[in-house]
């Protein structure tokens, strides 16, 4: 998608009305909060990652030894994959998946640091 046919994050709803796309909408507006902070809109910039991190994914950050030094740059550059600096959305969501993975982890009291057990 190119950058002219971005919409600023609220003015555009996803259709449909189910649970889930409503949470994805969340996923969406949230995103869009952060990525307009610097830099070019819809692309995250590592301080604008941290932020989003640190403030929407605080129990994320603290398992699993994440709040290490430099755990939250590693993880920046691992989904980098174009190297520009910048996170993208379809980026973004590599950690997205991550944060999810964990939350599902949490749902059933399993370890959230060791291997999937599935």
């Amino acid at each position: 998608m190119s950058s002219s046919t971005h919409s600023h994050a609220g003015s555009q709803q996803f259709p449909g009305n189910c649970t889930l796309e409503k949470a994805l909408q969340t996923v969406v507006d949230v995103f869009h909060r952060y990525s307009i902070r610097q830099g070019k809109f819809d692309l995250l910039e590592f301080n604008d990652f941290r932020t989003l991190l640190t403030e929407q994914a605080p129990s994320f950050l603290t398992a699993c030894n994440r709040n290490k030094h430099g755990y939250l740059n590693e993880l920046f550059q691992e989904t980098d994959l174009n190297k520009d600096s910048e996170l993208s959305f379809e980026e973004f969501t590599i950690v997205l998946s991550k944060v999810a993975d964990d939350a599902h982890r949490i749902s059933h009291g399993s370890d959230r640091c060791g291997p999937d057990q599935d």
